[in-house]
This record gives C-alpha cells, sequence and structure tokens, in this order.
C-alpha cells in the first residue's frame, strides 16, 4: 500500500499546475452549506487543499485557513492562487497541530488514497485537533475494495483509490467521537458517470 501511495504521490507532482487548473473550476456542492455551519472567524484545516480550490471560499468567507498536502507542486500553486491562507507541506498520517486547535476540518476526496486501516487513526487525529463542537467534512469514493484506477483527468495513468459505503463511513465516524449531521451520495461533478461519492459530516462530541 505504501509503494502505490508513493507512486500516488509522485502522480500528482508531474501534473502539478496541469491538475490545479482542471479541477479548479469545480465547486463541491457541499461548500456552501457547510461554510454556513461556522462561527465567524472559524479556523479552518483543509486536508488535500492541493492548489487552494476550497480554501479561497473559506478565505472569502472570512475565515482563518490552513491547507496542508503533500505535494510540493500543489502548495506551490495555492500559495499563489490563495495568498491569504496559510500552507503547509505535511503527510496527513503524521499530521501536528494542537489539541482543540480548529473549529472545522475539511478533507475533501483526499482521504481515498488511504487504506481503511489508516481510516480510523486519521478520524482520531481530525477529533482530537478539534474544538469541542467542531464540524468535519468527508468525501470519499462510493464502492468496495482497494483499486488502482485508470483515469483520463490524470493522463490514463493510474492512482490509488478505497472505496467506501455511507454506513461504514457513518461507523468510523461514530467510533471516533463524532455525531452525524448530515450524509449524502452524491454525483461526480466533473461528469464521471462511473464515481459516485459518499459525503459525511461529523461534529465533535
Amino acid at each position: 500500500m505504501r509503494k502505490e501511495y508513493s507512486q500516488t504521490i509522485k502522480i500528482y507532482e508531474e501534473l502539478g499546475k496541469k491538475y490545479v487548473d482542471d479541477t479548479y473550476k469545480v465547486s463541491p456542492a457541499e461548500l456552501p452549506g457547510f461554510i454556513n455551519l461556522l462561527k465567524p472567524n472559524s479556523k479552518v484545516l483543509d486536508v488535500g487543499c492541493a492548489g487552494g480550490r476550497d480554501s479561497r471560499y473559506f478565505v472569502k468567507a472570512g475565515h482563518e485557513v490552513i491547507g496542508i498536502d503533500i505535494v510540493d507542486s500543489f502548495l506551490k500553486e495555492a500559495r499563489k492562487r490563495v495568498p491569504k491562507a496559510k500552507f503547509v507541506k505535511m503527510d496527513l498520517l503524521k499530521i501536528y497541530f494542537p489539541h482543540a486547535y480548529f473549529d472545522a476540518v475539511w478533507a475533501q476526496a483526499v482521504l481515498l488514497h488511504f487504506s481503511k486501516s489508516d481510516l480510523p487513526k486519521i478520524l482520531n487525529k481530525f477529533h482530537k485537533i478539534l474544538k469541542p463542537g467542531g464540524i468535519l467534512h468527508v468525501r470519499l469514493k462510493r464502492g468496495q475494495g482497494t483499486h488502482l484506477i485508470e483515469e483520463q483527468l490524470i493522463g490514463n495513468k493510474q492512482r490509488l483509490f478505497t472505496f467506501y459505503y455511507k454506513k461504514e463511513v457513518e461507523e468510523a465516524f461514530k467510533k471516533a467521537g463524532f455525531r452525524i449531521i448530515a450524509a449524502r451520495l452524491l454525483p461526480d461533478e466533473l461528469k464521471r458517470k462511473d464515481v459516485k461519492w459518499v459525503s459525511i459530516w461529523g461534529r465533535k462530541n
């Protein structure tokens, strides 16, 4: 799994600005509703921020944003495009922030590159860095198993994806100490007919 994870990072590094440009114009359907849940001047962590596409919306809404990613070429683009946010290179499995530091964590289509055994560890880390009552967004691809998937979006190269059903993500949230506040199945904004999404929001108990 670590080998495939490294290969996925390498692909993103090579794609760099092109991938950011190709996905930048697509706004996740959940963003407006999630932003409406935030208190003024919230501290938001954008996990797997890529080129800062989603960070810019949080900044525009008046929030303090830290974006993290492991891909240097993405972070370079994010710093240029969203100068009012802070962007840091960080491995999600080695995340380091103070306890109860953030009001919200936004993890859009990033945990799907990790194994299912990693999910509980990552959710527990999110729980620790969120303030009491803080909210978490996670979006994952719907399905079963872990597969290398070839896509036109990345020049027909293969990325590693782990797929989930809504119920298993909800259970993982609950075990990590979150109360489910929204759970949805969503179509793909890029109009890929073979892609369906699981979107879960939780609030720290």
